[in-house]
C-alpha cells in the first residue's frame, strides 16, 4: 500500500489519516470536539490488525466508560470483520483490575480481592471511626473519603501523608487514613483509587513485571487523556517505557473534572515528557453547525492555558445561539417547557433534547414546568441499576462467595433476608473475630458460637451452610446461572414472592435483569467469564454507561454528566455569575478556566439549536437576590445571538406562584389581613401592601422570623386565607 494511505483513506479526513498512520513512537492528537477521535482510535486499531499483522492481544486500548470501550470494540471489530480476542480495551480500572488480579500478591492481596464502590467506603469509614472511637470533628465520612481519594489521585500515600502531618487536622486525617487502608487489607478488598496506584506501585517497584507488561503493549491507545489524573499518567508512563508506541488522544478544551484530580497539564505537557512526540489537531467537526462552533470556540478562546485549535465544520452556519433574559428562575423553567414543547409538537424527538445546568439542585423548578405540561423526561445521574437495594444485596452475596473476607459484605447480607441475627449478635460476632485475628464469616467457619444466643447461633449457621453451598456451586456455574441459584437458595426469591407488592414485583424484574447481565458477561468475556471479573465490571459501570432514555424521554443533567453526550437541542440554564461561572471559582484563574472549558462543553453537546438562559432573580433560603449575566454570554460576538422575548408576551398576565392562580394588572393582589404561607418562614399574616399586581411589596409578620418586605412576583407565596 503506497506510502500515507490505507484502505480506510475514503472514510477518513486528511488529519485523521494522519493519526491512524502514525504507529510508531509518542503521537498526541488534539480533538476538538465533535472531530471524530472515537472513528481515529478505531481505524487506528483496524489499521494496526488488518494492514500491519499486529495481534491484537499486544494492543492495549483504555478509555474512561464502559460504554466507550464497548462502543470502540464493536466498530474496530466490524471494520476487521472479526473478533479482537485477546485485545486489552477496557476503563482505566479494569486495565489495571485485570493486572492486579495478576500481581495481587505483591501488593499483599489475593487474586479474589473485593473492589469497594462508595457506599462500601464509607460503610467500612464508619466501621474504622467506631473501632478507634475517633471524634469526626464535624465532618462527613463522605468528606474524608473525598479528601483521601484528592491525595491518592495524586500519588500520595497513607503513610507518607502521615510522616509529614503537622497540624492536629492532618494527624487526625493520617490516623482516620491509616486504619481505613487497614481495614481494607484485613478485608482483602481494594477501592476505587487504590486500584491504579497499586498497579503503578506493582510497576514502578519491580523491574520485571514492568519490562513484563510494557514489552507485551505494542501498541498504547488512550482516550479523553484531558482527564487523566496523576496516578493515571504515571501508569501509561511505565507502561509505555519499553516500545514507546502511545497516542493519547483528547482535547484540553474539555478538560472539566479539576475538582476530582484530572491534570490538564498532562495534555499541555504531553511533548515534554515523550520525547519527540507527533502532534496532529482533528479542527473539522461532524457535529454542530458553524454558529454553535463559533459561539463555543469565542468563549474558550479567552483561556491562557491551552493548545490552540480552530473548529470548523463544511455544514452551514445553521441557527443562532437564543438568549433569554428572564425575570425568575419560575419563568425560566416555564420558558424551557413550553419552548420545548413547541418543537415536540414540530417533529422533535424528545431524546433529542437535553436542559443542562451547572449543580443539581436546579432540576426542581424545571421538572415542575415540564411535568405541568405532561413532558416526559429523565434525569441523568439518578439511582443507577447498580446502587438498587436488591441489587446490591445479590451482589453481596457474590462477593462474600469471591471473598471470605469481605466484612462489608457479610454484613449486609447476613440478616439479609431475616435470620433471626440481630445487631447485638453481630456486635458480639465482631469482638470475637477481632480476638482471634479473623474475619467475621471466617469466625463463623471456625465455629466456636457458644457465646451468643441459641437463635443468633442458629442463624448464623443456616448462613454458612447457604454460602457453603453457594462456594461450591460458583465453581463449575456460569455467571447467570449462579446469580439465580443465590437469589433461589438465600431466600431472597421466597421473601419478595410472599411479599407480592408492586414494589416487590418490580425489585423481582431488576434481579431478573441482573441475571441476564450475568449471561450477557460470559458471551462478551469468553477470555475471563470469571465471577471475580464480572464483579469487577459491575463495580465499575457508571451512570453513563446505563443511560439510555427512550425517544419520547427529555434528558436533564448537569453539564459534567453531559460530557461524551450529543443532542439536536440544548438548553443551558442558570448562566449568571456566581452559577456559572460557580461562585469559588471568582478567586483562582485555574477554576475560572475549568468553568469557561465546562460551558464549552455544555454548548458543543448541541448539533442544531442552543437556547442560554439567565434569570435577573434567584432565591436561595427564601431570600431573593439580583442576577447579573454571566460573563461567557458577554464572551460570545453579538453576531452569533437571537435574542427572544417569549415571556414579554405575557405582560397582560400576572403570574402570582401560589399553585398557578392568575389575577389581573390592575387588581389588588394581597389585601392586608392576609394569611400567606412561604416556602421558607412559613405562615405570616399580611400586615401591608404597596403597589398592585405583581409589583406589589408586602409586609409581612412570620412568628418565628419576624416581619420581611417581599416582592410579590417573588415570594413565592402560597395563599392560605384572604
Amino acid at each position: 500500500m503506497p506510502a500515507g494511505r490505507t484502505r480506510f483513506t475514503s472514510e477518513l479526513n486528511e488529519r485523521q489519516i494522519e493519526g491512524v498512520l502514525a504507529t510508531e513512537g509518542p503521537v498526541l492528537v488534539l480533538a476538538g470536539a465533535g472531530s471524530g477521535k472515537t472513528r481515529l482510535l478505531t481505524y487506528k486499531m483496524a489499521h494496526l490488525v488488518l494492514e500491519l499483522g499486529v495481534d491484537p492481544a499486544t494492543i492495549l486500548g483504555v478509555t474512561f466508560t464502559n460504554k466507550a470501550a464497548g462502543e470502540m470494540r464493536e466498530r474496530a471489530e466490524k471494520l476487521c470483520g472479526e473478533s479482537l480476542r485477546g485485545i486489552w480495551l477496557g476503563t482505566f480500572h479494569a486495565v489495571c483490575g485485570r493486572i492486579l488480579r495478576a500481581e495481587a500478591k505483591k501488593v499483599g492481596l489475593t487474586s479474589n480481592y473485593s473492589i469497594y464502590d462508595e457506599s462500601d467506603q464509607q460503610r467500612l469509614m464508619k466501621d474504622v471511626i467506631a473501632d478507634i472511637s475517633i471524634d469526626m470533628q464535624n465532618e462527613t465520612v463522605k468528606a474524608i473519603l473525598s479528601r483521601i481519594s484528592n491525595m491518592k489521585n495524586r500519588l500520595i500515600t497513607a503513610d507518607g501523608f502521615a510522616a509529614a502531618a503537622a497540624s492536629p487536622k492532618e494527624k487526625y486525617l493520617a490516623k482516620l487514613w491509616l486504619a481505613y487502608q487497614e481495614a481494607l487489607r484485613a478485608n482483602n478488598a481494594v477501592d476505587f483509587d487504590d486500584m491504579i496506584n497499586l498497579v503503578v506501585k506493582i510497576l514502578a517497584e519491580n523491574p520485571k513485571t514492568k519490562r513484563k507488561y510494557s514489552k507485551r503493549f505494542e501498541y498504547i491507545l488512550v482516550d479523553e487523556f484531558q482527564d487523566t489524573n496523576r496516578a493515571q499518567f504515571e501508569l501509561v508512563r511505565h507502561l509505555a517505557s519499553v516500545n514507546k508506541n502511545i497516542t493519547v488522544v483528547g482535547d484540553d478544551d474539555q478538560s472539566i473534572y479539576g475538582w476530582r484530580g484530572a491534570e490538564i497539564r498532562n495534555i499541555l505537557e504531553f511533548p515534554e515528557h515523550f520525547a519527540k512526540a507527533k502532534i496532529i489537531r482533528l479542527e473539522q467537526n461532524y457535529r454542530s453547525t458553524g454558529n454553535i462552533l463559533s459561539a463555543a470556540s469565542a468563549v474558550v478562546a479567552n483561556n491562557a492555558s491551552r493548545h490552540p485549535k480552530t473548529l470548523w465544520t463544511a455544514g452551514g452556519p445553521g441557527e443562532k445561539v437564543s438568549l433569554w433574559e428572564v425575570p425568575d428562575a419560575y419563568i425560566e423553567a416555564e420558558d424551557v417547557a413550553e419552548s420545548i414543547k413547541e418543537s415536540i409538537d414540530n417533529g422533535v424527538i424528545g431524546s433529542e433534547i437535553a436542559i443542562l445546568y451547572r449543580i443539581n439542585a436546579h432540576s426542581r423548578l424545571l421538572e415542575d414546568a415540564l411535568r405541568k405540561l405532561s413532558i416526559p423526561y429523565i434525569i441523568v445521574g439518578g439511582i443507577r441499576f447498580y446502587d438498587r437495594a436488591e441489587i446490591k444485596d445479590i451482589l453481596a452475596y457474590l462477593k462474600l462467595i469471591n471473598n471470605r473476607s469481605d466484612d462489608v459484605a457479610f454484613t449486609r447480607i447476613v440478616n439479609m433476608p431475616r435470620r433471626g441475627i440481630g445487631a447485638k449478635s453481630l456486635l458480639a460476632l465482631r469482638e470475637i473475630a477481632k480476638e482471634k485475628k479473623l474475619s467475621l464469616y471466617g469466625t463463623l467457619l471456625e465455629g466456636d458460637l457458644s457465646a451468643l444466643p441459641k437463635r443468633s447461633q442458629e442463624g448464623f449457621g443456616g448462613f454458612v451452610d447457604i454460602m457453603e453451598e453457594l462456594v461450591k456451586l460458583a465453581k463449575d456455574t456460569d455467571i447467570g446461572e449462579l446469580i439465580g441459584e443465590v437469589v433461589r437458595r438465600s431466600g431472597y426469591l421466597e421473601k419478595l414472592e410472599e411479599d407480592g407488592s408492586i414494589e416487590a414485583r418490580a425489585r423481582l424484574d431488576n434481579i431478573s435483569e441482573l441475571v441476564n447481565s450475568g449471561i450477557e458477561f460470559a458471551k462478551k468475556h469468553p477470555e475471563e467469564p470469571s465471577l471475580a471479573a464480572y464483579l469487577a465490571e459491575t463495580s465499575l459501570l457508571t451512570g453513563i454507561d446505563e443511560y439510555g432514555p427512550d425517544e419520547e424521554t427529555v434528558s436533564l443533567m448537569t453539564v459534567h454528566s453531559a460530557k461524551g453526550l450529543e443532542f439536536d437541542i440544548v438548553y443551558i440554564c442558570g448562566l449568571e455569575e456566581g452559577l456559572f461561572p460557580i461562585a469559588r471559582s471568582m478567586e483562582s484563574t485555574q477554576e475560572l478556566e475549568e468553568e469557561r472549558r465546562l460551558f464549552y462543553v455544555a454548548v458543543t453537546r448541541a448539533r442544531k439549536k442552543v437556547h442560554l438562559f439567565w434569570s435577573g432573580r434567584r432565591q436561595k433560603f427564601g431570600e431573593e437576590y439580583i442576577g447579573f449575566r454571566s460573563r461567557f454570554i458577554d464572551e460570545i460576538p453579538d453576531n452569533l445571538i437571537q435574542k427572544e422575548t417569549r415571556s414579554n408576551k405575557r405582560a397582560g398576565l400576572v403570574i402570582l406562584h401560589t399553585g398557578g392562580n392568575k389575577r389581573h394588572r390592575g387588581e389588588p393582589a394581597i389585601a392586608p389581613g392576609a394569611i400567606v404561607e412561604h416556602p421558607f418562614f412559613g405562615r405570616g399574616e399580611v400586615r401591608a401592601v404597596k403597589g398592585w399586581g405583581e409589583n406589589a411589596t408586602l409586609t409581612v409578620a412570620f412568628p418565628k422570623y419576624g416581619t420581611k418586605r417581599l416582592l410579590l412576583k417573588y415570594a413565592d407565596l402560597a395563599i392560605v386565607r384572604d
